[in-house]
């Protein structure tokens, strides 16, 4: 028989029972409240603080202006890519656009150089298959022959910092409706 002891004082020997410390009501909900609280604090402490993005330098423009710019002539803002860089932040409409996109704009990225970053913009306005700077031509393109696709891409400077990439689709130098839109949208930036 699992129990023993006399009557008042009887406890059951199975199954065997356990016992857990509970805090008080008050206690959980003081602790719960200060851990939302840090919590929040190191979250916006995380974030900058709530500031979207440092102020440019004189003449640079910033991402949020290029994204900004595309969100009120086309539409639509654009998006950072996923990969990050120290030097430059790059724009566009995502790695798979959709058919209406690629038919307005082609494909295409926009690259927002950090201030006074010259080098960078260099690297971007060279020849990718040997580091030789591009020569500009009479509308200020920077043309680039992809070796792969045998077909020409069209790099134009917007201001100091902002650098457009253009996949043309053509096996000769020439630009189209497309690039002309984009050229719309970025020669309308404040410094461009």
């Amino acid at each position: 028989m699992p129990w023993t002891g006399t009557p008042r004082s009887r406890t059951c020997s199975w199954p065997r029972r356990t016992t857990v410390a509970r805090l008080p009501y008050a206690v959980g909900v003081r602790t719960a409240a200060t851990l939302a609280v840090l919590i929040s604090v190191v979250a916006l402490a995380g974030c900058g603080g709530g500031t979207a993005e440092p102020e440019p330098e004189s003449g640079a423009i910033t991402a949020g202006q290029v994204s900004r710019q595309f969100a009120e002539s086309a539409g639509r803002a654009l998006q950072e890519t996923d990969v990050p860089d120290a030097a430059w932040r790059q724009l566009g409409y995502g790695l798979n656009p959709s058919r209406p996109i690629l038919d307005r704009f082609g494909v295409f990225s926009v690259y927002v150089v950090e201030a006074g970053n010259e080098e960078a913009v260099a690297s971007l306005l060279s020849d990718k298959a040997n580091g030789e700077p591009l020569e500009a031509d009479a509308k200020g393109i920077y043309w680039e022959r992809d070796s792969l696709s045998g077909t020409w891409i069209a790099h134009t400077r917007y201001g100091e910092n902002v650098v457009l990439t253009w996949f043309s689709e053509k096996r000769r130098k020439a630009t189209d409706a497309r690039w002309a839109r984009l050229d719309r949208i970025l020669s309308g930036l404040p410094a461009a």
